[in-house]
């Protein structure tokens, strides 16, 4: 996904604040090997910019320690720091944030999205579909009530460019279908993990939906690519 709607990387109001020790503690576990002077390098490259005291230590707010995740994360796909730059300033700007080559968002920046309420003029401002499209995808279960979500805001850009090619929610009933069978087998599979009631094996069952749900794409890549590619040959 190369584009996100606005996810504003600051939020006012008070924040804890954290030393650059306990910043480098909380991001360790993901980032390995995170010093002090890897963070001061990222503040003198005006990627976060830190509060001080009077004493002159930095101080780090929780927005800060979430902006350093996705600096990290982008610097483990090897983007150059200028990139990381640009995309930071659009987020900040509360515009739609892209990545190259249509890298999807790094992970602090979609849990803020999928948080988010989205109206009905706001998803028809942001994607470009039509009232009559809404209805019909709410009629077909694709959408759900407003306030929409994050779900609804990428199904309805799918919606409208699947569109251009004269397919409409009602076209794929048979999908829905079928993604509602792949639901259905998922939570079978999962339901004795979910009777246990606690966060570890909330957790395990996300994990093992995940896994499974992959597993599920890419048979479905492969058999869509077969056939493409004897359109090809």
């Amino acid at each position: 996904m190369a584009a996100v709607s606005s996810a504003r990387l600051r939020v006012a109001g008070q924040q804890k604040l954290f030393t650059i020790g306990q910043v480098i503690n909380q991001l360790d576990g993901d980032y390995p090997g995170l010093t002090s002077s890897k963070l001061r390098f990222l503040e003198d490259e005006g990627l976060v910019t830190p509060q001080r005291t009077a004493s002159g230590y930095r101080k780090y707010t929780s927005d800060d320690v979430e902006r350093l995740r996705i600096i990290l994360e982008l610097q483990n796909r090897k983007l150059p720091l200028k990139v990381i730059l640009e995309y930071l300033g659009q987020l900040d700007a509360g515009l739609s944030a892209s990545l190259p080559g249509d890298q999807e968002a790094p992970e602090p920046v979609l849990r803020k999205l999928r948080a988010r309420k989205i109206s009905r003029i706001e998803l028809t401002a942001e994607t470009g579909i039509t009232e009559a499209m809404i209805l019909e995808a709410q009629e077909m279960k694709f959408l759900g009530a407003e306030p929409f979500d994050f779900g609804a805001l990428e199904i309805s850009r799918a919606l409208v460019n699947l569109r251009r090619f004269g397919i409409t929610p009602r076209h794929l009933h048979g999908h829905k279908t079928l993604i509602d069978r792949e639901i259905a087998i998922i939570d079978g599979v999962v339901a004795p993990v979910k009777r246990r009631r606690d966060g570890a094996a909330r957790a395990q069952a996300a994990d093992y939906s995940r896994e499974i749900a992959q597993h599920f794409d890419t048979i479905r890549t492969e058999l869509v690519n077969a056939f493409i590619g004897k359109i090809e040959n």
